[in-house]
């Protein structure tokens, strides 16, 4: 999945760097709608993906489990692409007037919004199939890579039980991904060491503080 979702986003920072940047409105109501189709097409190719794999990682925990499909919300995806299209390169001349740099920004940050977007997909259908699925006792957040301080704090907290208050919270170039839990049990060990470092870090420390805290401790210990 986060193969697929790197290949789609890494595409579209290349037809970004080719923007024609003496008409940027021009060029993005040209290029817009394929773009567009590709996210819808590809959110919904991993969310299959994600089916996929949440009923094998069922079975494999003895469990028959049918995950909920969940479809692209096309706004979101029209407003997320704006954003960081078009506007980004318009801010990025106004803070800079230099449309290189205008354009390797805005190349950026659609690369960076794209993941985010098709990453949904998985995302939506782990937690959408924990909120509506019994046999789902809970779910857990898992970092690709080394994860930044963000994504890093929120691994820490651990399997989340609770139907109540489901969401993914993700920011651009996120590629985490949710997993399962069909039992209540221990949270495995580089979960309990996240933990420890985080109470370390903050300790006496809450809200804001705590947050910034634990951005400096991630940066020094290079976590």
């Amino acid at each position: 999945m986060l193969r697929l979702a790197r290949l789609i986003a890494d595409r579209l920072r290349v037809t970004a760097m080719r923007a024609d940047a003496s008409n940027i409105d021009s060029w993005w109501e040209r290029i817009s709608p394929a773009v567009r189709r590709e996210i819808l097409l590809g959110q919904s190719a991993l969310s299959a993906l994600a089916r996929t794999y949440l009923r094998a990682h069922a079975a494999a925990e003895g469990v028959r489990l049918e995950p909920v499909a969940v479809e692209p919300n096309a706004q979101q995806i029209d407003t997320s692409l704006f954003v960081t299209g078009p506007i980004a390169f318009k801010e990025a001349m106004t803070a800079h007037a230099d449309e290189a740099a205008a354009v390797r920004a805005m190349a950026t940050q659609l690369e960076g919004s794209a993941t985010r977007l098709l990453m949904e997909g998985p995302r939506q259908t782990t937690t959408r199939t924990f909120q509506e699925r019994r046999v789902v006792e809970g779910w857990r957040r898992v970092a690709a890579g080394r994860g930044c301080a963000f994504c890093l704090m929120l691994v820490g907290r651990g399997a989340i039980y609770s139907r109540t208050s489901v969401h993914f919270r993700s920011h651009d170039h996120c590629r985490c991904t949710g997993v399962l839990v069909y039992r209540r049990e221990s949270e495995p060990p580089h979960v309990r060491r996240l933990q420890e470092q985080w109470r370390e870090a903050t300790a006496g420390l809450t809200g804001a503080d705590a947050i910034n805290a634990w951005r400096r401790y991630v940066d020094e210990h290079g976590l």
